[in-house]
């Protein structure tokens, strides 16, 4: 199914809903934290890849159908990389397609900061993935020049 996406850093339109996917993997994260962390976000003098961010997907009917957040990190394996703690994806008729959306975004932010690979975290809803937390396993994925 060919559909048109919105993906990009959040807005604050998007707050409130992008928390419902974040309720779904059942983080142990309220609404009150989860608006702290996304105006922290907003409020950012000087956006760069380096700061990470909190990317959501939006459809055209303004349904937030994805959701990630990325920072960039080291890993003594792999080097400089992207890391992304947290990526969600809730849709009944597009899941490649909001996938692909959000993993696109995520490849471009990874280029832009010079790394060679994005790990994408496993979901552990006991643990809020907070930067400089533990290593985390998951699927790693090469980025390509």
């Amino acid at each position: 199914m060919a559909m048109a996406y919105r993906t990009g850093p959040i807005l604050r339109h998007q707050v409130d809903k992008a928390y419902r996917l974040i309720e779904i993997v059942e983080y142990p994260i309220d609404l009150a934290q989860w608006r702290s962390i996304c105006e922290h976000d907003f409020n950012r003098r000087y956006i760069a890849p380096t700061h990470g961010s909190i990317v959501t997907v939006e459809n055209s009917i303004g349904y937030v159908q994805g959701i990630s957040i990325a920072h960039p990190g080291s890993d003594p394996n792999y080097g400089h990389i992207l890391d992304v703690p947290v990526f969600i994806v809730a849709t009944a008729a597009d899941t490649a397609g909001v996938s692909n959306a959000l993993l696109g975004h995520l490849k471009a932010m990874a280029r832009a900061d010079h790394c060679s690979y994005m790990i994408v975290a496993n979901i552990d809803p006991n643990i809020w993935p907070d930067k400089g937390s533990d290593p985390r396993k998951g699927i790693v994925i090469p980025i390509t020049v």
